[in-house]
C-alpha cells in the first residue's frame, strides 16, 4: 500500500523521497520520472538512469535513445567562477553542454564536464568506471581514465570479449539469456561464477 501511494505521489512531482527510499526504482524508472519532471533540454527513448546519477545541469543536458547511466555525474557548469569573481573581480561564463549521443554508456564514478564549448560523447560510446571526461569523445569509443582517454574502439572490444566469453563454465547460459539480466537465470549463474573465481584456487 504504502509503495503504491509512493509511486502516485511521485507521478505527481510530490514526496520524491518516499518514493526513492520504498519503492527502490530502476534506472528505467527513474529515466520515466526525469522524463516528466527532471528538466533535461531532452531525454531519449528506452533510457536505463539510475536515481543515483547526478545531473547537475539538466537545462543544458541532452540524452539520446538508449543510453545507460550508472551513478556518474553530468556537470555543464565551471564553479569556479563564482572564487574567481571574488577574488579577481572578474565577470566570466563558463558553461557548456553534455551531451549524449544514443546507446551511449556511462560507468560507475565517472564524471562528464562540460564547460567551455562542451563535450559530446559520440554514438555507441563507452566511458569506464572512474573516467573523468573534459573533451568530446568520437563514436564508437572506449574512455577510461583521469583524464579521460580513447584505449579502443568498441567494435574491437567487442571481438575481444565475444572470444573470451566462449571460454567460460556458463557461456552457454548467457547465449540463451534474454536480455542482460534474467532473475530465473541468476542464481545458477552466481553459483557457476563462484565457482570459477574462487574454487579453482583454493584446491
Amino acid at each position: 500500500m504504502i509503495r503504491k501511494l509512493a509511486r502516485y505521489l511521485a507521478q505527481r512531482n510530490k514526496a520524491l523521497w518516499l518514493y526513492r527510499r520504498v519503492c527502490h526504482p530502476t534506472g528505467r524508472e527513474w529515466a520515466q520520472y526525469l522524463r516528466r519532471f527532471g528538466g533535461l533540454y531532452h531525454l531519449g527513448n528506452d533510457c536505463s538512469i539510475l536515481p543515483s546519477a547526478a545531473i547537475i545541469d539538466p537545462a543544458y543536458t541532452w540524452i539520446g535513445d538508449r543510453v545507460c547511466l550508472g551513478r556518474c555525474a553530468l556537470i555543464c557548469h565551471d564553479g569556479s567562477i563564482e572564487t574567481l569573481q571574488q577574488r579577481y573581480g572578474v565577470r566570466i561564463d563558463r558553461i557548456g553542454p553534455v551531451i549524449l549521443e544514443n546507446d551511449v554508456y556511462v560507468g560507475e564514478g565517472a564524471m562528464i564536464l562540460g564547460g567551455g564549448e562542451g563535450t559530446r560523447i559520440g554514438e555507441g560510446s563507452i566511458i569506464g568506471a572512474g573516467s573523468v571526461v573534459r573533451q568530446s569523445v568520437p563514436a564508437g569509443s572506449v574512455v577510461m581514465g583521469n583524464p579521460a582517454r580513447v584505449v579502443a574502439r568498441v567494435q574491437d572490444m567487442l571481438r575481444f570479449w565475444e572470444a573470451d566469453m566462449l571460454g567460460l563454465p556458463w557461456a552457454d547460459l548467457i547465449a540463451r539469456r534474454e536480455g542482460a539480466f534474467d532473475a530465473a537465470m541468476e542464481p545458477e549463474l552466481q553459483r557457476q561464477r563462484q565457482k570459477y573465481f574462487f574454487e579453482r584456487d583454493l584446491k
